[in-house]
């Protein structure tokens, strides 16, 4: 009976043990969140320096499911709530299809750039614009696709000494800031940056990837003493069609002002017309495409937001410090905020006018 009693304490001793245990591991966790996606009103991605996180219930809690690399994470590409995939420093690609929960990984020989994967009719398509680094202002890229499980070299860029005859492919010079394909898997754009007033460059595919044409845009011809900015531009399938919104900053250097230009194509970028123009006077931090008619623009603690596509424009508060909006719809978003510590999340259940705090 001695023997009992001594085991009971001993037993009971262990099991205060293990519950103390979960109680001090329940504090509050800290995030240094560098960007987030997310794909419904629960389920979403989220990474910091070599991590990556998954939520099921709108943000409030995160779930570590990086693969086991400890390296720096170079580019990702965020498909669906189920599928994602991150190229780590050391050039090592990983692929999920369910959450995080596994992982298939394979080297590949590119090891910064843009990843883009699409999921058509024809199957799962993906690319890499791969980029050497910047250098002045310039920047060499490549263009590789994923054929038969191999990463292929189908666009070799221009390099500094390479001849200024048009060889289709893509340019040495300026900044590459964004690449999609559109689902027809052929499609292809990529928006170029340069420093030198009045010159932009917008490259368009129609053969997959192999080969690149510069476009010209006659609303530009206009703003030749002024830096035009791009951001990414978004594909969207309307009733009849797939339309591209692409939205444009040009800074008019003489009056040190902002004019965000938002065009729009139905024919695959043959042709451009504006959809929308809004003035400011401070540079857009990121503009978020959500669908063809709401669309918001994050300023220095500040958001507009349209959703009938740029007729018109409300100013909403945000979180102070705000470094990112996503909205999913026009009423669900999330603001991830710079904090001391790392950074805090907030959610938005009606179009950004109340914010909660989800860490």
């Amino acid at each position: 009976m001695k023997r009992f009693f001594i085991g009971l304490l001993v037993l009971t001793l262990l099991l205060s043990g293990c519950g103390n245990s979960v109680i001090k591991n329940n504090t509050k966790q800290t995030y240094d969140f560098l960007y987030i996606k997310m794909m419904t009103q629960y389920d979403g991605w989220a990474l910091e320096r070599n991590k990556i996180y998954v939520t099921n219930d709108k943000g409030k809690s995160w779930i570590d499911v990086s693969p086991v690399n400890k390296n720096d994470i170079y580019s990702w590409y965020f498909l669906n709530e189920n599928s994602s995939w991150v190229l780590y420093s050391d050039g090592t690609l990983y692929e999920t299809r369910n959450k995080g929960k596994s992982w298939v990984n394979e080297k590949v020989p590119f090891t910064m750039g843009k990843l883009f994967f699409l999921q058509a009719n024809e199957g799962l398509s993906g690319w890499m614009l791969k980029e050497y680094g910047p250098a002045s202002g310039n920047n060499p890229v490549d263009v590789y696709r994923k054929i038969d499980d191999k990463w292929v070299l189908i666009s070799k860029g221009k390099m500094p000494n390479d001849s200024l005859t048009d060889d289709n492919s893509l340019p040495y010079e300026g900044e590459k800031t964004s690449l999609i394909f559109l689902p027809d898997a052929k499609t292809g754009i990529i928006t170029v940056e340069y420093r030198t007033p009045g010159i932009y460059g917008l490259y368009l595919s129609s053969d997959g990837g192999y080969t690149w044409h510069k476009k010209d845009i006659p609303l530009f011809s206009k703003f030749k003493d002024n830096a035009i900015l791009f951001f990414s531009p978004k594909f969207f399938r309307e009733e009849k069609e797939i339309s591209v919104i692409l939205p444009v900053s040009i800074y008019d250097i003489k009056n040190k002002s902002y004019q965000i230009i938002f065009m729009k194509s139905s024919d695959n970028g043959s042709t451009w017309k504006e959809v929308s123009s809004f003035l400011t006077k401070e540079k857009p931090i990121e503009i978020n495409l959500v669908d063809k008619n709401n669309w918001n623009i994050l300023m220095n603690n500040v958001l507009f937001i349209t959703n009938d596509n740029g007729k018109t424009w409300n100013k909403v508060n945000i979180p102070k410090n705000t470094v990112q909006i996503q909205f999913i719809d026009s009423k669900n978003g999330w603001a991830l905020v710079k904090s001391q510590l790392g950074t805090n999340l907030y959610y938005s259940k009606n179009g950004g006018l109340l914010w909660e705090k989800l860490f």
